[in-house]
């Protein structure tokens, strides 16, 4: 390697190191109601991180401070501290909540560093075809929710941040069945992660081979025979 292409590399891996090592002048963390970042005031906020998560520093307790999206001065900060994250928003944020939707979150994590999304036609297709099945309602006990099914939230005209106004749905596969818990259906809290859930059941074959081909599904503990 010419001597050059070295000291290229080298001067990157040193403004990396800077940015992720930075003491950033916060006051507050990941537990506060609000914190000041440059001067401006972002109060906490709900929403998830689609993609677009920059790492810009850390506060004094060690905690990770990053920036969604590419704004200056960001937007949305997220503080991820050991045991818990914040997530922060100055005051004219905006969250599209209708629109074209451009891909749909699943499971959503604070730190969207690893998110799974849906954003192909045919996987908002696929989504489509869910939310519009009819069906009669019935209970269903799954044992747990997280590992059982996945929600959705949908993400609206190429924004980087969705929210809990945009959750689209709740699939799961528990007895046997494969289920859908739309919006404003019951759900009902047990034991540890056991819930009881009101939704229909998703009796199209084809339909849920396309499900089992996607993001959707894929961490599900239990798969359909």
């Amino acid at each position: 390697m010419k001597k050059s292409a070295v000291i290229f590399l080298m001067v990157i891996c040193c403004i990396c190191l800077t940015s992720c090592s930075k003491l950033l002048d916060i006051s507050g963390n990941e537990n506060s109601d609000y914190i000041k970042y440059n001067g401006i005031l972002y109060n906490g906020a709900g929403f998830y991180a689609v993609d677009d998560l920059r790492l810009i520093g850390h506060i004094k307790d060690g905690a990770d401070v990053y920036a969604v999206g590419n704004d200056q001065p960001p937007q949305f900060i997220i503080i991820c501290g050991s045991d818990n994250s914040g997530c922060f928003a100055v005051e004219d944020a905006y969250i599209p909540t209708s629109g074209r939707i451009t891909r749909a979150l699943i499971e959503p994590a604070t730190i969207g560093t690893d998110s799974q999304y849906l954003s192909t036609d045919d996987e908002l297709a696929m989504l489509a075809k869910i939310t519009n099945l009819t069906g009669e309602p019935q209970e269903f006990l799954v044992d747990n929710y997280y590992t059982e099914g996945n929600e959705f939230y949908y993400v609206y005209n190429d924004s980087n941040v969705t929210c809990s106004d945009n959750y689209g749905g709740y699939v799961a596969y528990t007895d046997g069945k494969w289920i859908y818990s739309a919006p404003g259906e019951s759900i009902e809290r047990k034991e540890h992660n056991t819930v009881l859930i009101t939704g229909i059941v998703i009796e199209d074959e084809e339909l849920i081979n396309e499900m089992c081909g996607s993001v959707l599904t894929n961490y599900f503990n239990i798969k359909a025979k």
